[in-house]
């Protein structure tokens, strides 16, 4: 299988996160780096590392992406994967467990799955650790307004990883925008009516820093971080754009209930709000997500 790894001054965490994947049990694996113009020496330690191990390979620099989610499109698109090989993405200062490859390309084959991902277990720099539950029962539409859990987790099968390169590699360029490269594959996969499983085991240990694009939302310094991105409305136009890249892919069974949520999320009028509110459940995997974000759209906040 190929671990896809994107990294942007990582240097500080990059072996220790490079150890846990090359060291994974039970599979053979290969990793294709993709740095984004990293000034901190990542780059050279990436080179350094391939020179020793053939089973990584690091991609020729291509420029300044913009962003963690653009450097894992090009990634995406660049990395040349064979035939039947199953693929997962890989963040730089992460450390994996070691069965998380084995124990996910099990339940993709026995479960009959396009992806997988699952929990994580955050920790910080002074030991403390934290579990991050992913796993609520799925709901309708909940790929709509969040992911699957981090992309770290994921693991898919090759026709989803063709059907994301396709949807990126279209004329309409929108699926480009979307801010987080999980969220957008979970989305299309769902959309185009590929069958996902949450897996409640942690696979990763999400290490929590000051560099964190998204990180693990924990606490009332997280909760004010996304309140302030819901009041901007940030949230809702993101998911304006995962829903009509979805509607983009969408089989027929789904295809009716996303045009009716991209145009409920078009519009900012009360009756739409109320209509939308009265969807929440689902929306959101989460019980107590679900309450929030119907008393959110309902009063106008989302």
């Amino acid at each position: 299988m190929a671990v896809l790894l994107a990294t942007y001054n990582g240097a500080r965490w990059l072996d220790e996160q490079l150890d846990s994947i090359l060291g994974q049990q039970g599979v053979d694996l290969r990793v294709i780096a993709l740095d984004d113009e990293s000034t901190d020496g990542t780059f050279e330690r990436l080179a350094e590392r391939a020179t020793t191990d053939a089973r990584l390979t690091v991609l020729p620099r291509r420029g300044s992406s913009g962003s963690a989610a653009a450097n894992f499109y090009r990634l995406l698109r660049a990395a040349e994967t064979e035939p039947g090989e199953l693929v997962a993405f890989a963040d730089q200062d992460d450390v994996w467990r070691p069965g998380k490859l084995a124990r996910h390309a099990r339940l993709l084959t026995e479960g009959g799955f396009d992806g997988v991902s699952s929990n994580v277990s955050s920790f910080t720099s002074d030991g403390r650790h934290t579990l991050v539950r992913k796993d609520y029962p799925q709901r309708p539409f909940d790929f709509v307004l969040e992911s699957a859990g981090p992309g770290s987790t994921f693991l898919m099968t090759p026709r989803l990883v063709e059907l994301v390169r396709s949807t990126l590699d279209s004329a309409d360029v929108l699926a480009t925008t979307a801010h987080s490269h999980d969220w957008l594959i979970y989305a299309i996969a769902r959309s185009h009516g590929f069958s996902w499983h949450i897996d409640s085991e942690p696979s990763v240990d999400y290490r929590q820093h000051d560099g964190n694009v998204v990180g693990a939302n924990l606490g009332a310094r997280s909760a004010l971080r996304r309140l302030s991105l819901i009041r901007r409305q940030w949230h809702r136009e993101q998911a304006g754009v995962i829903a009509r890249v979805g509607l983009s892919v969408a089989s027929a069974e789904l295809q009716p209930g996303l045009e009716r949520l991209v145009a409920l999320i078009g519009d900012r009028g009360i009756r739409s709000r109320l209509a939308l509110a009265r969807r929440a459940g689902e929306l959101r995997r989460r019980p107590r997500d679900q309450w929030v974000i119907r008393v959110l759209v309902a009063l106008g906040v989302w």
